[in-house]
């Protein structure tokens, strides 16, 4: 099957320091819940039979360090690879940065992944965020800076972001806000609005989830907005098995169109049958939850999948997607894009000088 599971994230607390305005969990100090170190261990061997990675987040999980220390230890000892994502609230007192990131070193961490940005900077200070960049790197273990932009801030405010990082950081990845979860109050213009649901199939949704609560969630943050019934929660790991729960969704033919076309090209799909709302969009996780939140457009996608030629297109785009290029060129991408939403025009899914459909 071309649909699979890249890495399993572990959220092991809500808790965080920070109250970032951006935060998808909605994460600060009062934010309760936190998962019990046995059930994590539980998770973590679930999760070993369905993907070779493995990341904690929260929250934030290095409030917590010693435990996410042993449970890094067991993940290692069962051959994943091992990441977390930190946004160095719990690195405040200088001395405890060293003895932390040498503990998860020697416990097996193979990736660092530092939040930082101007939210962040609004509760810790950039030198607090460097110094652990710094401590890591000089244990081996160069960190991601991974920042968060409003749609208007410039390409020099995005340098200077990363600019003091750069020395001891193995990349920036840059992402433009989301109106989800805390980032939803922020004011209209820190977005990059467009008309209708915006171009662009999903790589996230193959990064699924696990909250402190067991509730499995099939992204990485978007999808904690997610309401009963939605096909964007696939269960709760404290009822059944983390690894039986993920089978079921790697099968799941509405998470396969959203990572191999993107919601315009499924609200293309029933356009006809099912209104979609007439508004505008930033980003398509916000158009992804238009369409998931919505168990009739649901269940018109769903029949519409379920059509032999469809379902063949769509294992085209998905093993193009494995391979990291589009299914035999642009050209071939827009025409097999724009079969699957029937719109006979060759291209009509998508406008010429766009990406992705």
């Amino acid at each position: 099957m071309s649909f699979a599971w890249k890495s399993v994230g572990l959220m092991y607390t809500r808790r965080c320091p920070l109250a970032c305005g951006h935060c998808v969990t909605r994460s600060s100090p009062r934010a309760e819940g936190k998962m019990d170190p046995k059930d994590a261990a539980r998770y973590i061997q679930e999760a070993a039979r369905v993907s070779p990675n493995l990341c904690f987040t929260g929250g934030e999980p290095l409030l917590y360090a010693e435990e996410i220390q042993e449970l890094v230890a067991l993940a290692a000892d069962m051959g994943l690879q091992v990441s977390l994502v930190t946004g160095c609230g719990w690195a405040k007192q200088a001395e405890r940065i060293e003895p932390v990131l040498e503990g998860l070193v020697d416990a097996g961490l193979g990736h660092l992944v530092i939040s930082w940005d101007s939210f962040h900077e609004a509760f810790v200070r950039r030198e607090t965020a460097v110094r652990v960049a710094r401590s890591a790197a000089n244990l081996g273990l160069r960190p991601r800076i991974r920042s968060v932009f409003r749609s208007g801030d410039s390409a020099e405010a995005r340098a200077g972001c990363f600019s003091e990082f750069a020395p001891f950081a193995l990349a920036h990845e840059a992402v433009e806000v989301l109106p989800v979860g805390r980032a939803a109050s922020l004011p209209e213009e820190s977005f990059g609005w467009s008309s209708g649901p915006p171009a662009g199939f999903c790589p996230s949704v193959v990064l699924p989830v696990v909250g402190w609560d067991g509730r499995v969630y099939a992204c990485c943050g978007p999808s904690l907005d997610s309401e009963t019934g939605s096909p964007l929660i696939l269960g709760n790991a404290l009822e059944e098995p983390l690894d039986r729960i993920l089978a079921r969704g790697r099968s799941d033919l509405v998470l396969h169109a959203i990572h191999a076309i993107g919601p315009r090209a499924m609200a293309k799909l029933i356009e006809e049958e099912v209104e979609f709302p007439s508004q505008r969009f930033a980003g398509i996780c916000q158009a992804c939850l238009a369409l998931t939140n919505d168990p009739a457009r649901v269940a018109r996608i769903r029949e519409k999948l379920a059509d032999p030629e469809i379902r063949r297109l769509l294992a085209v785009h998905l093993l193009a997607r494995r391979a990291g290029k589009p299914a035999g060129g642009r050209a071939e991408e827009r025409k097999n894009g724009a079969a699957l939403v029937g719109c006979g025009k060759g291209c009509g899914c998508t406008a010429e000088k766009e990406e992705e459909i």
